[in-house]
């Protein structure tokens, strides 16, 4: 499969399920490797700023709602660095992690050396390792780079397969209330604002037979809580 060394060390040769014409052709996993040795850098000097304002409160928010306790198991989808992952390393929590991006995986193992981490692209089938009732799957600033309807899919076989019953499914990500409000902050931005992403606006988020909750956290991001 994808992971050696007890499923805790990302194998870089083979990704799972490359869909391309789902997700911006230039957001290939090259990209994200390229990103992965600065990218906590330019997280850091871009929170006062379009669009990671308010990021640390959006992330703080996440391990808030999920409530975590010791022996939970969580799913990070998109785990990148690790840094959303590394906020439950004090509730004893088992993590895991997938990622689009190798490179983003060894940078997230330095920050969560003991999670179990899979080179795993969303879009493709779960592999076997992943068939577990996950307690709490949470994601940050990652799903933005998927067209609106794939975004759906992919959380509606999350709950499906992965979630056990009593979980939920945590989603922040660059987000705003209403179409008309992307639409404002889309003029209002101008050159800053990125053509080739799918940011989300609440009231296009409906899921058959899922609960979806939307708490706007900061002036670009949002939160969607989602159960059974």
């Amino acid at each position: 499969m994808l992971l050696v060394d007890s499923l805790r060390t990302p194998e870089h040769s083979r990704l799972v399920g490359k869909v391309p014409s789902s997700m911006s052709p230039e957001r290939t996993p090259e990209l994200f490797d390229s990103w992965a040795s600065s990218y906590d850098y330019y997280i850091e000097i871009g929170k006062d700023s379009f669009p990671f304002l308010g990021y640390d409160n959006v992330l703080n928010r996440i391990v808030e709602i999920a409530n975590p306790k010791p022996g939970m198991k969580i799913l990070d989808v998109g785990i990148g660095t690790g840094f959303l992952a590394q906020r439950f390393l004090e509730f004893d929590c088992e993590i895991w992690g997938i990622d689009y991006s190798s490179r983003m995986l060894d940078e997230a193992k330095k920050k969560v050396p003991d999670a179990y981490l899979l080179h795993l692209d969303v879009r493709s089938e779960w592999p076997d390792e992943l068939r577990f009732d996950f307690d709490r799957i949470v994601s940050a600033y990652t799903l933005h780079h998927l067209r609106l309807d794939v975004k759906l899919e992919t959380i509606r076989r999350m709950a499906e397969e992965l979630l056990q019953y009593e979980g939920f499914i945590i989603i922040a990500d660059i987000s705003f209330p209403t179409i008309e409000a992307r639409e404002q902050a889309k003029e209002q931005l101008g050159s800053e604002w990125d053509d080739d992403e799918y940011y989300w606006a609440a009231e296009e988020i409906e899921i058959e037979e899922l609960q979806i909750r939307y708490e706007q956290v900061s002036k670009f991001g949002g939160i969607y809580v989602i159960t059974k």
